[in-house]
């Protein structure tokens, strides 16, 4: 069964055909988490990238001297994240039945769990990055937070425009709202080549914020210890978690 995370990553057009926007609709600087990551692991670490996305945060823990291996659902994505980080070997996977041969000193993965909205993908995809450890390697996370994100939810429209070079831009805009426990939200694309409109298109989701209760539960039951709940690091909103957990 496909889990609602890698059907966002094929569906969602900034993840698949638009995904040379990627970088200009994602700009929360690099630096501040890579960091936050590269002080809690060992020089020469192994990481495994889960959810890479383009591969800028693997390509920073490169630079610190990491080697590093990308994972991800989206083809596109992963593509270019594979053309950042030459030599890290990419894989094409659902985060919920990911498997590896080899175990890592460090797994990293930012945004994703916050797809998954029913706590038996909750719980498969918490299994499946747990066990791509080795014993004593950490657990990274990034998630949502429950109730800074339910007062962020308070359907505002906003907008980017992303300049793709060449005549072309996407227009993005999107709008959050709180239903249920549930982050509910609609994106709209409009791509225009000189100021001609060629496509539009709209895309809704829901996601499921994490409270802090519920995170430290969830990572007990998968043999992860030494968890730390922090504020987010790097985010420009305060709606974030930076979560270390050991296994």
């Amino acid at each position: 069964m496909v889990s609602r995370s890698a059907s966002v990553s094929a569906e969602r057009p900034f993840y698949s055909r638009h995904a040379d926007a990627y970088d200009l609709l994602i700009t929360d600087p690099v630096a501040p988490w890579t960091e936050a990551v590269h002080a809690r692991l060992r020089p020469g670490s192994t990481v495994l990238d889960a959810g890479c996305g383009t591969g800028r945060h693997a390509a920073a823990l490169i630079a610190n001297g990491h080697r590093v291996d990308l994972a991800d659902a989206s083809a596109e994505l992963l593509a270019r994240a594979a053309a950042r980080c030459p030599g890290a070997r990419p894989l094409l996977v659902d985060l919920c039945e990911i498997k590896t041969p080899f175990s890592y000193d460090g797994v990293t993965c930012r945004g994703v769990l916050n797809d998954m909205t029913t706590t038996p993908e909750r719980d498969s995809v918490v299994a499946a990055l747990a066990g791509c450890l080795r014993p004593g390697g950490r657990l990274f996370l990034d998630v949502r937070e429950k109730e800074a994100s339910r007062r962020r939810a308070d359907g505002t429209t906003r907008q980017v425009l992303a300049d793709l070079g060449g005549g072309r831009q996407l227009r993005f805009t999107s709008r959050a709202a709180w239903e249920r426990g549930l982050l509910r939200v609609e994106e709209h694309y409009t791509l225009v080549e000189r100021d001609r409109v060629v496509e539009e298109s709209t895309y809704a989701f829901a996601m499921r914020p994490w409270s802090r209760a519920e995170l430290s539960a969830t990572l007990h039951r998968h043999g992860l210890r030494h968890i730390e709940i922090l504020p987010g690091v790097g985010r420009r909103t305060p709606d974030r978690l930076f979560v270390v957990a050991v296994r």
